[in-house]
């Protein structure tokens, strides 16, 4: 075993020194303790009204310090917390949502009303259909038919099968027996053909082409 004058020499049983100290490491690293985590300074939205030159010191506060834990529910012991989102003001409780009525409500709605309206079955986001605006009711022998104001254009209904008013009919002038012609014509109308079916087609007579072409190779 070969020794490098004036250093330590580490020794492997069975094996050769390749190494010693004051000579060249190659890949060396260096290794520092670990920096401890820093905890990232907590963040909260303005709320409408508020801006960075007007809101004040007892609002930021007051936004910091949410979510808000309005009470613990008797039936599961889960915090019911009070929030804002973005669909604005809302309770949560577990996986449960409930928009709140306005934005103080964040803030000082009580324990009683917030386990009431969690308690409430949910209501749903979406808004009923807007009612269409009738513009006149033709009857005849006891059969209602009317004109309606539709998003692209009047139109006539008997409930079941709508019908356009061609442009060059008012919808004022429109009788009864010319809405029953354009209900029956649209009923009588054949359906439109789907598109997209040309397609596969193509792909097969491709696909024939190919066998062809190798048909004609091989020949």
């Amino acid at each position: 075993m070969r020794r490098c004058e004036g250093a330590r020499v580490r020794r492997c049983e069975g094996a050769k020194v390749r190494r010693c100290e004051g000579a060249k490491v190659r890949g060396a690293k260096v290794r520092g303790e670990k920096a401890e985590k820093v905890e990232k300074p907590k963040r909260a939205s303005l709320q409408a009204g508020m801006t960075e030159s007007t809101v004040t010191l007892e609002e930021a506060l007051k936004l910091l310090s949410l979510p808000r834990v309005v009470g613990i529910h008797p039936d599961d012991n889960e915090p019911i917390t009070a929030n804002f989102g973005r669909f604005g003001p809302y309770l949560k409780h577990g996986d449960e949502f409930r928009s709140l009525e306005s934005e103080e409500d964040v803030f000082n709605i009580s324990f009683d009303a917030a386990l009431a309206l969690v308690r409430a079955p949910k209501q749903s986001r979406r808004r009923p259909a807007a009612q269409k605006k009738v513009l006149r009711e033709l009857t005849e022998n006891g059969t209602t038919i009317k004109v309606l104001a539709g998003r692209y254009g009047p139109y006539v209904t008997d409930g079941t099968t709508n019908a356009s008013i061609p442009k060059t009919t008012a919808p004022e002038v429109l009788t009864y027996a010319q809405a029953v012609e354009l209900l029956a014509a649209r009923k009588d109308a054949a359906p439109a053909a789907r598109r997209g079916r040309s397609r596969p087609r193509a792909v097969k007579a491709t696909a024939a082409t190919g066998r062809s072409r190798r048909k004609a190779v091989g020949a």
